[in-house]
């Protein structure tokens, strides 16, 4: 089993790929590292990087209920998008080896909080360590 660590150095380098300069604080949609929280798709990596252009294009989806609530909006559009796998069955399967989310069956109930918590904390490391590097 991967690490929180390693699926997150997974997603940002998938992210450096796909969506450039992703991690900086200047640019727009930039992370917001206090209200970062992996276990809220609005708060999470892909929910606050979601381009507004790309939140439109799904507006049908959410109109006709493939995504009823809005609350998770932000991050099924930015992940369909750059997942590219054509539905929206198997998003679970892409996200979680890239630390977007934690993995069906990685844990109980009982656990989500904490290995959210833990890929919140490690995204908040990386971020913080490119954005101080980048500064120099």
């Amino acid at each position: 089993m991967t690490t929180e660590v390693e699926r997150v150095a997974e997603g940002a380098a998938f992210l450096d790929e796909h969506d450039p300069d992703w991690w900086r604080a200047d640019v727009d949609r930039a992370i917001d590292l206090g209200a970062l929280a992996l276990a809220d798709p609005v708060l999470c990596v892909l929910g606050q990087r979601c381009p507004l252009e790309v939140l439109s294009r799904y507006a049908d989806h959410f109109a006709e209920g493939d995504l009823s609530a809005q609350y998770w909006r932000s991050y099924f559009a930015y992940a369909h998008e750059l997942s590219a796998i054509g539905k929206w069955d198997g998003l679970t399967e892409w996200a979680a080896p890239l630390g977007f989310q934690a993995a069906a069956g990685d844990y109980a109930d009982d656990e989500a909080n904490e290995v959210y918590a833990s890929l919140t904390a490690e995204w908040k490391r990386l971020i913080t360590e490119r954005r101080e590097a980048g500064a120099q």
